[in-house]
This record gives C-alpha cells, structure tokens and sequence, in this order.
C-alpha cells in the first residue's frame, strides 16, 4: 500500500513525502529486477527513463491540449 498524502493540499514536505511513500514500492521494484537477472544499474536507468518518458508525455499532452483551446478559440472567434 502507499501512504497518500497528509493533506490534500500543496505542503512543504509533500515532495519528500511523497519519495518516502514510494520508496517501498521502488525497493521491490529494484529487488524483483534484480532477481529476475538485471544489473542495479540497469534497473535504475531504466525507471530514470521511464519517468523522464512519463514527464515528456504529460508535458507534450498539456501542450497538444492547449494548442486545440487555442484554435478552437479562433475558429469560434471568426
């Protein structure tokens, strides 16, 4: 299980609450990996990518988002 969050709200240590919550789910990650035969190094690479790929998607989603406001804007506004 993963601790949500103590407030719904943004908190000064939401961040590091936020790493401690998943740090369980990371260390099963890292150990299952690593038992099923990759290298630590792998693995952390691995979940660095995949996050960096998660950050990208969003970003260019919340992008592609706004250009369709955008345009819909102008055809509404002509």
């Amino acid at each position: 299980m993963i601790v949500p969050p103590r407030r719904s709200d943004d908190y000064p240590d939401r961040d590091s609450d936020c790493q401690s919550a998943l740090e369980a789910e990371f260390q099963s990650i890292m150990s299952r990996a690593t038992a099923a035969g990759w290298a630590e190094g792998e693995v952390e690479f691995a979940l660095l990518c995949l996050a960096i790929s998660e950050i990208r998607r969003r970003q260019c989603n919340e992008e592609t988002d706004e250009a369709i406001r955008r345009a819909l804007r102008n055809v509404e506004g002509h």
